[in-house]
């Protein structure tokens, strides 16, 4: 006798996802309300590196840190305190999601729990994508 399989639909869980520019989905993984991600790079001008720090939040991705170590075209010149050789900002910044151009120059890496994310290896050079933080899909699981 065979048993039936119960089909149990499951409700969305908060995830991080990247999505190129079409919105296909490129990655994804779970996550939890306050959950933090990395985006590292290197400045394009000043050829140093950046770190800027997210949080998961319900309403998307939150700036909460960022860390560099000179200042130049499009880095901060105010807000910042020092922390030895570094210039470091602390906020909490809505900001949804992020739209990046991801280059071989600047080396776009994500950092999310375990994972490290060559954004580049994932989308290619000069790629436009979006690092985002919400609902995922409804998910259906056998029983």
């Amino acid at each position: 006798m065979l048993a039936a399989a119960l089909v149990v639909l499951e409700p969305p869980v908060l995830e991080v996802r990247v999505r190129d520019s079409t919105s296909r989905v490129l990655w994804r993984r779970p996550a939890r309300l306050g959950d933090q991600m990395e985006l590292r790079y290197v400045h394009s001008v000043e050829r140093t590196p950046v770190i800027e720090v997210y949080r998961v939040d319900a309403d998307g991705l939150h700036l909460i840190l960022m860390r560099f170590s000179s200042q130049g075209a499009g880095l901060p010149t105010e807000g910042y305190v020092r922390e030895g050789d570094h210039f470091v900002i602390r906020t909490d910044r809505r900001i949804g999601d992020l739209e990046v151009r991801v280059s071989r120059v600047a080396s776009h890496h994500l950092v999310a729990g375990p994972d490290t994310l060559d954004l580049v290896g994932l989308a290619g050079d000069g790629a436009a994508i979006r690092l985002q933080a919400g609902r995922g899909p409804w998910r259906y699981r056998l029983r």
